[in-house]
């Protein structure tokens, strides 16, 4: 239904300028072109039909997750997250993200709660994993319709969905150990610790992301790539001292890319002149 309201709007908001107005023959071209990426598209989708298919009538997901509940214990809190994140990924397969929590979390919240997880954090855990299971290959349903939009290869497009939302893998785990940064228990909370949580995540959140990416405010060396990626890594950790050396190794990277940036603005003054 939306779809099909989309494309009706689509051409009366082309009839409101007289440059974009969609004459009859461009609605039919549009109509033509449409079908042929709807063909790939809908090629895929019987392919992850069969993969859909063998998880769920196979009992797989299930399987796995009373394998989980007896593999992990009290207090292997970040194993229990890695699993559950598979787990996710896998259930969420080709369902739409509110549907695919409902499966995931029947069996995920209670390995999370038992490993030490808090019930909020779990439940949300389960839900960003869910939902970004529509982003991962082989079961990409988003990209894959994505790709047919840009007329795209569907895998390379799966691939740099995957690489752009990195980082939202990893951010899961940063309030499954600390639940501070869902700010459900904020009144019962130092209002220090707090801001604290919320600094180091962001901070954490933008090291992840440069070092992934390649990029801050310069190109990055490798080096400088990994230690933005571990420095993001150590924000995950509570601890003060993780905190304290991630911080570190952030600054210590601006401050490089701070003297490249002054360099190059020296060398453009002295070829101006």
């Amino acid at each position: 239904f939306a779809a099909v309201v989309s494309i009706f709007a689509t051409i009366a908001a082309s009839w409101l300028r007289k440059e974009t107005r969609m004459t009859w023959s461009i609605i039919v071209q549009a109509a033509v072109e449409g079908s042929r990426s709807a063909i790939a598209v809908g090629m895929s989708c019987a392919i992850i039909g069969v993969i859909i298919g063998t998880v769920s009538l196979t009992g797989l997901g299930l399987n796995f997750g009373y394998i989980m509940l007896r593999v992990v214990g009290e207090g292997q809190l970040y194993l229990a997250g890695f699993m559950v994140m598979l787990m996710s990924i896998v259930l969420g397969m080709g369902v739409p993200g509110v549907a695919a929590y409902v499966i995931v979390s029947t069996v995920s919240v209670p390995v999370l709660i038992q490993a030490g997880a808090i019930p909020m954090a779990a439940h949300l855990f389960c839900l960003i994993y869910a939902c970004l299971s529509n982003i991962t290959p082989p079961v990409a349903m988003s990209s894959y319709v994505a790709s047919g939009i840009a007329d795209s290869d569907q895998t390379k497009t799966s691939l740099i969905a995957v690489k752009l939302g990195l980082t939202g893998f990893i951010l899961p785990f940063f309030f499954l150990d600390n639940p501070i940064l869902l700010l459900g228990s904020a009144a019962d909370t130092p209002l220090l610790l707090t801001i604290r949580a919320v600094l180091t995540s962001s901070i954490g959140v933008i090291a992840l992301s440069s070092g992934l990416q390649g990029f801050l405010f310069l190109k990055l060396s490798i080096i400088e790539r990994f230690l933005l990626v571990i420095a993001g890594l150590l924000f995950i950790e509570t601890r003060l001292s993780t905190d304290i050396i991630a911080l570190l190794m952030f600054l210590a990277i601006i401050v490089i890319q701070y003297i490249q940036i002054q360099s190059q603005k020296k060398e453009k003054n002295h070829e101006e002149n």
